[in-house]
């Protein structure tokens, strides 16, 4: 699939020029979820914390660190339960604004605006070993894509496979704006779904 990477210059392009036009964007979400947490802080002290959450993901064979706003209490064991989310998280998740600091993961060149999920490296290992995921090799890991877009039907998980399976597919047949056109659709498809308050 190397022969595929030539294709994805217009793309990689469109990635920086979109990702420093929305920076203003995510500058004044810093700051008022900067904001939101301190009032948080106030009355509930072991709320306190860094403004950012890093993690580590996969993508195209290794591994990087994904940025995000912090959602979760300090220390948390499971972030993924409920109780560990602070009142600040929980509106963060809710309208995907804890998304947005992966623009500088599409700066630095870790993302693209429209890809795979970005996965833990052992579950992409997995998907790749196991799954038979080619698109977990070839494709930069995407802020949205099209799994995201088909939110509902996504959650069983062989639609998942299926469904990051076709955009590597699709994209495969196309040329350089064909494939810049086929995301900038996918982006505007995901705008309804962010409306919806469901996350990402």
């Amino acid at each position: 699939m190397d022969e595929l990477q030539p294709r994805f210059w217009l793309k990689f392009l469109l990635d920086k020029v979109l990702a420093l036009l929305a920076l203003p964007f995510l500058m004044v979400a810093g700051l008022l979820t900067w904001l939101s947490m301190q009032l948080e802080a106030g009355y509930e002290p072991r709320s306190r914390g860094p403004l950012f959450y890093k993690e580590t993901r996969w993508t195209q064979g290794r591994c990087f660190e994904i940025f995000k706003f912090r959602t979760t209490y300090p220390g948390s064991q499971d972030p993924g339960t409920v109780g560990e989310v602070t009142r600040t998280g929980l509106w963060l998740k809710k309208w995907y604004v804890d998304e947005l600091p992966q623009l500088l993961n599409i700066l630095r060149g870790d993302m693209t605006w429209v890809g795979p999920r970005p996965t833990h490296p052992e579950r992409a290992r997995q998907e790749i070993e196991e799954e038979g995921m080619r698109s977990k090799l070839v494709l930069r890991a995407g802020l949205t894509g099209i799994v995201q877009v088909q939110k509902v039907e996504a959650r069983d998980r062989s639609v998942y496979r299926n469904l990051e399976e076709e955009y590597l597919s699709t994209i495969s047949r196309l040329g350089p704006l064909q494939i810049v056109l086929h995301d900038l659709n996918l982006l505007f498809r995901t705008v309804p779904t962010i409306l919806k308050g469901e996350g990402l």
